[in-house]
């Protein structure tokens, strides 16, 4: 009898290390990934190599809308936290960017080049943009913003944004406190040219 419940109780133990090795890569995939905002809406995220991808964030794909088009930074180019590094369209409409990182650019991201679409789809994952080897990426970071105080900024520049609109009842949803969709080909010349220089930062920014 004590042979059975010995072998049982064997058994119970392996059943249970093996659900547990089985549960640790989905443990694993649930661990969030920290990315780092710039305020001209670029972010980064570091690789396990120590380069870091870099992409643009979800209020920027959305203010230009469907991505029909994206000019990135040449290979072995040397781009500057801040400065202009690539850009992107919407039907005639374009929206430069900055840099959220200092570094040189090692790779770009071909499936975007292919389909710019994933920069609305996917602003965060496969349609990140190209990779970097940053240098002084410490100092860097104190410069960006991660985590909570990321959400509470975009929540202030959609609330900024809609007031600039206000006045403007073509470009507000019906039931109000929301802008349209692909706002970059609904809104004026002018209108576009205040978007750009007051929430991208690019006025002041040249290319690096």
């Amino acid at each position: 009898m004590s042979v059975i419940l010995a072998f049982l109780t064997a058994l119970v133990l392996i059943a249970f290390g093996w659900k547990r090795a089985k549960r640790s890569p989905e443990a694993q995939t649930q661990v969030l990934v920290k990315r780092f905002v710039h305020s001209g809406h670029g972010w980064i995220r570091e690789t396990e190599d120590g380069y870091v991808l870099v992409g643009m964030d979800d209020f920027a794909q959305s203010i230009i809308g469907s991505v029909h088009d994206v000019k990135l930074p040449r290979l072995l180019r040397r781009v500057h936290q801040g400065e202009l590094a690539w850009e992107v369209w919407h039907g005639g409409r374009s929206l430069p960017m900055v840099s959220p990182v200092s570094g040189w650019v090692v790779e770009k991201n071909a499936m975007v080049l292919q389909n710019p679409a994933l920069i609305n789809s996917a602003p965060y994952g496969d349609g990140w943009l190209f990779k970097v080897k940053p240098y002084n990426l410490g100092r860097q970071t104190s410069n960006l913003l991660t985590g909570k105080p990321v959400v509470q900024w975009v929540q202030g520049l959609q609330e900024q944004l809609t007031r600039v609109f206000s006045t403007t009842p073509a470009l507000m949803m019906q039931d109000g406190g929301m802008l349209v969709d692909n706002l970059a080909e609904r809104c004026s010349e002018e209108e576009w040219k205040a978007v750009v220089r007051d929430f991208f930062h690019t006025e002041t920014a040249t290319n690096s």
